[in-house]
Order: C-alpha cells, then sequence, then structure tokens
C-alpha cells in the first residue's frame, strides 16, 4: 500500500525537526538548539522568550510552507519508502531456491539485454522513449519475484502433505464407519476426523491447481520477455523499440489482471505486499546493467 501524501503537519514538523550539516559535527538539529538556547537566555531576561516565540513561529511558518523545503522533504521521504521496499525485496529474493534464483537471473538478464540493443540508438525517438522504457523494465521483475515466492509456498505446502497417505486415511476411517454396532460417540468423531481429513484433501487439489496457473504465468512472462529481446536484436528501429515496449506494458498489463483475478489466494499465501517498483538485481547480472 502506497504511504499517504504529505500534509502540512508532516512538513511542520520536518521544519522542526530541520538538520544542518555541520563540518566535523555532522547534521545538528539547529533550530532545537536555538530553542535551547533561547531558554536559556530567558531564565535571565524573560523578554527572550517571547522574542524566540515570534522567531520559532514566523521560522516554522516560512520554511514549512516554502516549496524548495517541500521538495526536500518528499525527496527524503521517496528515498526512506525505497529503502524499506528493496529490504522486502531482498527478504522474498533471499527465500528462494536455486532454481527459482536462476529463473529470476535470466528474465533479468534478458531484460538488460533488451535495454542495451534499445540504448545502441541514438534516434531521437529513442531517446522519447529511454524514461518510460526504463520505468516499464523496471516493473516487470517485481511481479516476477511475487510469483517466484507464491510458487515457492505452494511447493512447500505441498511438499509436507503426503496425499497417497491421507487417501489411504480417509478409505480406512471410512471402512471402520461402516463397522457394525459402532457407538453414537465413536461414528461423530469417525465422520469428524473424514471431514477433516477430505477438506485437506480439497485444499491439496486447489493448491495443485494453483500451482499450475502460477508457472503458466511464469512461463509466459519468460517466453514473452525473450520474444522482445530477439525482436529488438533483429530490428532497433524506433517503431520497432516502441512496439516492444508496448508489448512489455502488456505482459505487464496480463500479469496484473492475472494476479488481480487470484488476489485472495496470493494475499492469503504470499508474504506481506511489495509496491510494484525496481528490483534489486542479483550480482550475476550487475556486470551487464
Amino acid at each position: 500500500m502506497a504511504p499517504p501524501p504529505l500534509g502540512f503537519m508532516d512538513y511542520l514538523w520536518a521544519a522542526f525537526d530541520v538538520r544542518w550539516d555541520v563540518p566535523g559535527l555532522g547534521k545538528m538539529p539547529v533550530n532545537k538548539m536555538a530553542l535551547a538556547g533561547v531558554a536559556i537566555l530567558g531564565l535571565a531576561n524573560p523578554g527572550f522568550w517571547f522574542v524566540g516565540a515570534a522567531l520559532e513561529v514566523t521560522f516554522l511558518w516560512m520554511t514549512s510552507t516554502d516549496a524548495r523545503f517541500q521538495r526536500y522533504v518528499q525527496a527524503n521521504r521517496m528515498n526512506v519508502v525505497s529503502a524499506a521496499k528493496n529490504e522486502r525485496l531482498q527478504a522474498m529474493m533471499a527465500t528462494l531456491d536455486r532454481e527459482s534464483t536462476k529463473r529470476l537471473e535470466t528474465l533479468n538478464l534478458n531484460l538488460s539485454e533488451i535495454n542495451r540493443l534499445m540504448d545502441m540508438s541514438s534516434e531521437g525517438t529513442v531517446q522519447f522513449v529511454k524514461e518510460t522504457k526504463q520505468q516499464t523494465l523496471a516493473q516487470l521483475p517485481t511481479f516476477f519475484l511475487k510469483l517466484l515466492v507464491t510458487r515457492r509456498l505452494i511447493c512447500q505446502s505441498l511438499e509436507r502433505t503426503d496425499v497417497d497417505k491421507l487417501k489411504t486415511e480417509i478409505k480406512d476411517l471410512t471402512r471402520q464407519l461402516d463397522t457394525p454396532d459402532l457407538s453414537e460417540a465413536l461414528g461423530k468423531s469417525l465422520r469428524g476426523t473424514i471431514e477433516i481429513q477430505q477438506r485437506r484433501l480439497d485444499n491439496i487439489r486447489r493448491a495443485q491447481e494453483n500451482l499450475k496457473l502460477v508457472e503458466m504465468e511464469l512461463n509466459r512472462i519468460e517466453n514473452q520477455v525473450q520474444l522482445i529481446r530477439e525482436e529488438i536484436a533483429l530490428d532497433r528501429s524506433p517503431d520497432a523499440i516502441t512496439a516492444g515496449i508496448d508489448r512489455i506494458n502488456a505482459t505487464l498489463g496480463e500479469t496484473a489482471q492475472f494476479m488481480d483475478s487470484h488476489s485472495e489466494f496470493l494475499t492469503r499465501i504470499n508474504d506481506p505486499a511489495v509496491e510494484e517498483g525496481p528490483l534489486p538485481i542479483p550480482p550475476a547480472n550487475l556486470e551487464r546493467q
């Protein structure tokens, strides 16, 4: 979920807590230090308190309403949000198995190659779409990572359950239920156990279906990116590059639609949501950037 927009009180607090970089001392809270100085002077002459209060109100108002200062506060907040987002992404990447990590690296290699091929042309049209291209290419790995994490969680869940053993238990319990002279209490207990085991079996079947859906979506993204890379390698004209960006955008839209249509399942099984944004590239891909 995106953080709420900054309000006047946010800028006011930022002005109150403003810090200046003092050589040798680091960032010092100059406003708070000035207030402390005025408070001490006021002990000798209370008039300093009134002067200090007037100056503080003026300083806070002028600073918090200044457009440049507001942009500075917004930039700082974006840096904090971006750092927190990257930490969550790195934590998600750390949970991947070797196969999933390899698939993510391969996707990033193909996206890096698309990026390189697009940059090889100096046409004005290509330069015009460069920013859009970078934003588009940066989003796809995040979607891909979410799907990989979902796939890992489903696989782990399935590995912990022996389907054949579960089916055998249900058959044995059903056979016991048909035993003559079965007491009412024991019959009720057996039926309850059978119902629980049957629900577990149904959950496994749904998990297997969802695993197939996630795997198909992962394959679709991989094949689409591979196709775009091959097409751009053959034709780097502005029209071809623009068409490639459009196809990547279409892939993003289709993936977003897939995740929206399965949002309940993904939210239930997945890690905390991470907003779409640039994904840290695994070390194996850094030299290609």
